[in-house]
């Protein structure tokens, strides 16, 4: 029976599922139809705060002092899982009629809500894991926890606060119900909430193939959003594993950035700056470094400073003593 699952985010955060019941069909069948339709509607509330449960999950979970180097990059992987979720209820949302997702049958609305409860259960097992290792240590400086407010780098804090607020748009709210935060302080037991949370999420994907046009054009509009930022390359760094279509999507997005665009620079006194890809053969192994495109705004090269600016796929040193390449920037002063 052809139903359609519309899902609609309204101010007070109640979500409301509503089915339209095909017209042409004997009254026994409409009211059989109007019943199913009923048991849809009964679930709403239900299925609304599973919802709503399960995105403020990505809010609660600080990460331990222990993750280290890895703290920012695994911070960056949340805020990717959330907003491809938030991308999902986006595309099946009642503010897109023409993009109403088919429903086979009503069990169709309780595997959506299994699934979403399977993502809560994932968090709700990684946080006894967390408390039995509070439980077990004897050590204070092992239940440190990072703080996304102070504790990232400047760009990657731009970016967190970027997506975070993308996500919450999508459900026209501009703060999370505030509750006792957790932490998770090994990074083994992150990668395998990771590995359940993305995997549901895949699963929430297929179950409606209809709105694979409505997902690009979101994932599109979150291009344009975050473009701009100095971290933005990072963003499809982490994104791997997680969510290909925004890796995808990033790497069109830098292909097209294609031509080199340089204003508001200075070079004063002795300095040497350079702009541009740059191709260094290396006799030996008859290998090329290449540079790839790249925008730069606002350089200053003061006295003896020599910058040149690329992306090479390969770096070797030739002899010692010459400049090392990094993996976006070469500087020597």
């Amino acid at each position: 029976m052809p139903f359609r699952l519309i899902l609609s985010d309204e101010a007070n955060d109640r979500w409301t599922v509503s089915a339209m019941v095909r017209t042409g069909v004997s009254a026994a069948g409409a009211e059989r139809e109007m019943t199913e339709v009923a048991g849809l509607v009964i679930g709403a509330v239900s299925l609304a705060a599973t919802f709503t449960t399960c995105v403020d999950c990505f809010e609660y979970i600080q990460l331990g002092r222990n993750f280290g180097k890895d703290y920012q990059r695994s911070l960056l992987k949340l805020d990717i899982a959330k907003l491809r979720l938030s991308r999902w209820a986006d595309a099946v949302s009642e503010s897109h009629n023409q993009y109403q997702v088919p429903l086979r049958t009503p069990a169709d609305a309780q595997t959506v809500e299994s699934l979403l409860g399977n993502i809560i259960d994932c968090f709700a097992d990684a946080e006894r894991v967390s408390r039995r290792f509070e439980a077990k240590s004897n050590n204070p400086t092992e239940l440190q926890v990072y703080n996304a407010n102070t504790d990232l780098e400047p760009s990657l804090q731009t970016m967190h606060d970027k997506m975070r607020d993308l996500a919450l748009r999508r459900q026209q709210r501009s703060t999370i119900r505030q509750k006792a935060a957790w932490a998770l302080y090994e990074k083994r037991y992150f990668d395998r909430l990771i590995v359940d949370v993305v995997s549901l999420i895949e699963d929430l994907t297929q179950l409606f193939p209809a709105i694979q046009q409505r997902q690009s054009e979101l994932v599109a509009e979150e291009i344009r959003e975050i473009v701009s930022q100095p971290a933005f390359a990072e963003v499809e760094s982490a994104a791997e594993d997680i969510d290909t279509l925004l890796v995808s999507s990033i790497q069109q997005a830098l292909a097209a950035q294609g031509s080199h665009n340089f204003n508001k620079n200075t070079v004063t006194d002795e300095a040497d700056a350079q702009y541009g890809d740059q191709s260094l053969a290396d006799e030996e192994a008859g290998s090329d470094i290449t540079g790839s495109p790249f925008s730069v705004r606002k350089l200053v090269a003061a006295q003896g400073l020599d910058a040149a600016f690329g992306r090479p796929d390969h770096r070797k040193r030739k002899r010692a003593g010459e400049v090392e390449w990094s993996s976006n920037k070469r500087r020597r002063v």
